[in-house]
């Protein structure tokens, strides 16, 4: 009998379902923007905007009003979107390039050389006086906002920022020199193995 009705439905579409059908039909490039904002790709907006729409006519009895339709119809593409990260993040789909590279191991000149660095990036920051190391100790390493920082160190958020400014430019100032210094004496390393 209800299957009668809907064919009916579909042959005959009364009133009410016609003017839903064009409401729809109007939110069709609302619908795709968003769609193209959240997935930044064009066949995935397509298909989310017309799986967005059937199951808007599948759900169309539970649109109470029709001037509430495109909140209604952005909600059901957030869900259709969320089941499709899910989906998507649940199989992990990557390039044939990141593969190679996760299965290879570092090799021992590359753990040496990362090491090296961050040895040298640790000692520049023990070069820093108090005040910068904390700064940039808590926003570049604890990742904290300037507002939290601030409270951190009971300072205006504005000192944060001009502290946190002058510690990093002393920190690239510092790595720099260790750079030449390390340059030079590869030069000079070099040039008496001649």
């Amino acid at each position: 009998m209800k299957v009668i009705k809907t064919i009916q439905g579909w042959v005959n579409p009364n009133q009410k379902t016609i003017q839903f059908n064009e409401r729809l039909h109007s939110h069709y490039a609302d619908l795709y923007r968003l769609a193209y904002s959240w997935a930044q790709q064009k066949p995935l907006s397509q298909d989310l905007v017309q799986e967005t729409m059937l199951k808007a006519i599948e759900k169309n009895h539970q649109l109470k009003q029709l001037d509430e339709m495109m909140p209604w119809l952005c909600k059901i593409m957030h869900n259709l979107y969320m089941d499709k990260l899910r989906y998507d993040h649940k199989w992990l789909f990557v390039e044939e390039t990141e593969i190679d590279s996760q299965l290879s191991s570092p090799s021992s000149e590359d753990t040496f050389i990362e090491e090296q660095t961050h040895s040298k990036i640790h000692q520049a920051i023990g070069e820093l006086n108090a005040g910068q190391r904390e700064i940039i100790t808590l926003v570049d390493l604890q990742d904290l906002s300037y507002q939290q920082t601030s409270e951190i160190l009971d300072v205006p958020v504005g000192t944060v920022m001009s502290r946190l400014s002058r510690a990093r430019n002393q920190l690239k100032h510092l790595l720099k020199e260790d750079k030449a210094v390390s340059g030079a004496n590869k030069v000079v390393y070099l040039e008496a193995q001649k």
